[in-house]
């Protein structure tokens, strides 16, 4: 009896370790979802506050300049090799022509590829993930809906773009005169006026919300205005310009893939030479 006793007590003991553990083990489970959910929430909140209209109409004009330069250069390359001549030049209608259908395969990659900005978001929300964390997001969500940090997150947008102009001047690839690209060009003054920064813009100690965001280690996890700025500006850039890169290579691969669709031009050009 005794030892049936025995049996019994270790068996229900048992039973209702396994059953604490399994209570433990799921609330923790939860909980650890709950903190995961919450890190992906704050990190959107920090991308949606942001405007990338900059950064988008900048880069697009930039990427689009070299799709009107390659347009420009295939066609020149492609009809000298097709022994056109020197007379196979920009003053003329057929070389025109065969220049604008270039222009209109590579814009079709530019809307496809890039004019949307899905990809800039993604880029956004990967980096800022990668690099901080879910309390650290927060902080920043929630300063960004602050009147001075609304103030400060306008003037990192201001100067990310600024940067994606200059990464194209600094290469030499920017063209002020290229008339095809003046729409581009126009549009993006006009975004840009709207949004020129307070140069009388100063943060004093007693604007806390400000000050503190900005005035403090960046090496600190308490701090993470600093490094949130020096990420934007370096690593999150650096994607940004990588993958603009990368659609102007897809750009061009979609023209060569096109050279055939040229020789209606390039027999015009003959016809009217003879």
């Amino acid at each position: 009896m005794r030892n049936s006793l025995s049996k019994f007590f270790l068996f229900s003991c048992l039973m209702i370790g396994l059953s604490a553990f399994a209570q433990v083990s799921s609330e923790s489970l939860d909980s650890e979802e709950e903190m995961i959910k919450l890190k992906q929430d704050a990190v959107q909140a920090i991308v949606d506050a942001h405007d990338p209209t900059l950064i988008l109409r900048g880069g697009e004009l930039m990427v689009r300049q070299q799709v009107v330069k390659a347009a420009k250069n295939y066609a020149l390359k492609w009809g000298r090799e097709r022994g056109l001549g020197k007379e196979w030049w920009r003053d003329k209608p057929e070389f025109e022509q065969a220049v604008e259908h270039l222009i209109e395969i590579g814009d079709v990659v530019l809307r496809d590829e890039f004019t949307s900005g899905g990809w800039l978001t993604t880029i956004w929300t990967e980096y800022t993930a990668n690099n901080f964390t879910g309390e650290q997001a927060s902080y920043i969500a929630e300063h960004f809906k602050t009147e001075h940090g609304s103030i400060q997150r306008g003037l990192m947008e201001w100067y990310l773009g600024e940067t994606t102009l200059f990464y194209y001047t600094f290469t030499d690839r920017w063209d002020y005169r290229l008339e095809e690209t003046r729409k581009e060009l126009e549009l993006l003054q006009k975004e840009a006026a709207k949004r020129l920064p307070d140069e009388m813009i100063t943060w004093k100690a007693g604007e806390k919300e400000a000050y503190t965001f900005i005035a403090c280690s960046p090496d600190s996890d308490f701090c993470p205005g600093p490094k949130y700025w020096k990420m934007l500006a370096i690593p999150m850039m650096g994607a940004v310009f990588r993958y603009m890169e990368d659609t102007t290579r897809k750009i061009k691969s979609a023209m060569e893939a096109e050279r055939d669709s040229l020789e209606p031009f390039f027999n015009a050009f003959e016809q009217s030479r003879e």
